[in-house]
């Protein structure tokens, strides 16, 4: 899961809570055979299955690219609430921004 999500996500991208609303399901973890726990992924409309005693993620079909999709929408996310942060600050403070520092930051 890791590796999925550092695929997905630039080094310096804190990505905080991983598992929302876990609960156990009725199948087994094909590694230890207790009951699977489901979660939703990062709180997102994605539910995962991972062995309780943390032996690692179960993904189903296509999974895999449903979390780098869920990764790279975050990253855009942060992104965009940095560069309006800024914007924010630097109109609080009365700074006046060219348009190519504009241009800058629409591109990113």
């Amino acid at each position: 899961m890791d590796s999925l999500e550092d695929n997905a996500a630039s080094d310096d991208m804190v990505k905080g809570q991983r598992q929302y609303g876990k609960h156990e399901v009725a199948h087994c973890c094909p590694h230890c055979g207790e009951n699977m726990v489901r979660f939703r992924y990062r709180g997102y409309n994605l539910e995962i299955e991972s062995c309780p005693t943390d032996a690692g993620f179960w993904l189903d079909k296509s999974e895999d690219k449903k979390i780098r999709a869920v990764m790279s929408k975050r990253e855009s996310n942060f992104r965009r609430a940095a560069t309006a942060e800024r914007t924010w600050h630097r109109e609080r403070r009365g700074d006046k921004v060219g348009i190519f520092q504009r241009v800058k930051e629409l591109l990113g």
